[in-house]
């Protein structure tokens, strides 16, 4: 197992708070009140400070994991709604 250059998983989570531009208690907030996308992080985090990963390292990979979730055309968070449009014109 690699050393942590970080002396607890609190500083681990604040410093990667910190490069997502999030405040730690609007994170714990929305994480406690089950929003998704602090949810995810809270678990990717976790897994990564686990794996030993420096919190430099973890920013890179979160970085690429969002986009893949949020960019990518099939299960999108960020595409619009399938959406037909009526056939029936009342």
């Amino acid at each position: 197992m690699a050393t942590q250059p970080h002396n607890s998983k609190h500083m681990f989570m604040s410093d990667i708070l910190k490069m997502l531009h999030l405040k730690m208690d609007e994170f714990m907030y929305n994480l406690v009140h089950y929003s998704p996308y602090e949810m995810i992080l809270y678990v990717w985090m976790n897994k990564l400070y686990d794996k030993g990963w420096t919190s430099e390292k973890a920013i890179e990979l979160i970085y690429k994991a969002r986009n893949i979730l949020f960019l990518n055309k099939k299960n999108s968070w960020c595409s619009s709604p399938n959406v037909t449009p009526s056939l029936s014109k009342g």
